[in-house]
């Protein structure tokens, strides 16, 4: 565990708070539902179970691994089988987490599968199916957890990270209802954050770049994404987790904001282009080394209501850092 029990500087920043991950039960959801834990916050790990089509029978399997592993750590923990494209469902998960633990601060919005069609080739069942998981799934989830935060009135510290993707940020030929679900996601977190701004809770996303089911199945991705037997393994999913447990974090000055990050590069997004670029020297970040690293970047905060800082200049992208979209062709 990274984060020691108890008080002090290096206490755990999610400490007493309650976390709702959707599509936690392999990948980059797994981590984060680790992650999350680790850094102090009881969990519902929500996993339909099925492959990255969204294909194939229910299984709680991987949920159930995740929770005891988290038991395992010394963390709580609850299984949740919810379909996130049924609104009934994801009011369900919403309940069951306030039930289980007595409250609900945070959502991650991770669900999501990918039926890999052009335009022209693709059905009717593959359009639906990716915008009710990917999008719908993120707004229903949401809906019922700014619900909840309404009956209770304005607290401070609660937060949503959805996620988005490089599809979504920078469209890409081969998959445009994905594309569509995932540049969808974005803007809906970025009027979800105005919206939701009064109850105190900050809304995020995400555009992760990393190892899954999904990402392997692309031919192209295959030399890009593979593991390494040695040195950083800068698509390793773990590396996305950090970014999540800091916009989870009271730390996190930002709303209505989508952050990109493969690896030890991390970029902010205005409008579908990243204007800044940090990197961490072949490290994996730490939720610590984030809160520095962007503690004065400018929140750009669009009317939101954030403690004003001073506006810089941010770094720009080193000619030597090479993504992984770049290798396979796509820039972020």
């Amino acid at each position: 565990m990274k984060y020691p029990r108890g008080g002090g500087p290096l206490a755990r920043p999610l400490e007493g708070k309650v976390a709702l991950v959707t599509g936690a039960g392999r990948g980059i959801g797994r981590a984060h539902a680790l992650a999350l834990a680790d850094a102090g916050a009881a969990v519902l790990v929500n996993d339909l179970g099925g492959d990255f089509r969204g294909e194939g029978s229910r299984d709680a399997t991987p949920a159930n691994e995740v929770v005891e592993r988290i038991r395992g750590m010394g963390g709580r923990a609850i299984v949740d089988t919810g379909n996130v494209a049924d609104w009934e469902s994801a009011r369900g998960m919403v309940e069951s987490a306030v039930s289980a633990f007595g409250r609900l601060d945070i959502v991650v919005n991770n669900a999501g599968i990918c039926r890999f069609s052009t335009l022209d080739q693709m059905t009717p069942k593959d359009w639906d199916l990716q915008i009710a998981v990917n999008l719908t799934g993120t707004a229903a989830v949401s809906h019922w957890a700014a619900d909840y935060w309404r009956s209770l009135g304005p607290q401070p510290g609660r937060a949503i990270i959805n996620t988005s993707s490089p599809a979504g940020t920078n469209p890409v030929p081969g998959s445009p209802a994905y594309c569509a679900s995932k540049a969808g996601v974005a803007a809906l977190t970025i009027a979800a954050a105005a919206e939701l701004a009064d109850l105190g809770a900050r809304v995020n996303a995400i555009a992760p770049m990393a190892r899954t089911r999904m990402t392997l199945a692309v031919a192209a991705h295959e030399d890009a994404l593979k593991p390494v037997n040695a040195g950083f393994d800068r698509v390793a999913p773990e590396h996305i987790s950090p970014l999540v447990v800091y916009l989870a974090s009271e730390r996190c000055r930002f709303t209505g904001r989508v952050f990109g990050i493969e690896g030890d590069d991390l970029f902010l997004f205005v409008g579908w282009s990243a204007a800044h670029h940090i990197n961490n020297g072949r490290r994996a970040w730490s939720t610590e080394e984030l809160a520095d690293a962007l503690s004065e970047i400018d929140p750009q905060d669009r009317g939101f209501y954030i403690a004003p800082s001073k506006r810089i200049a941010g770094p720009s992208p080193s000619d030597q850092t090479l993504t992984t979209l770049e290798r396979i062709g796509t820039k972020y």
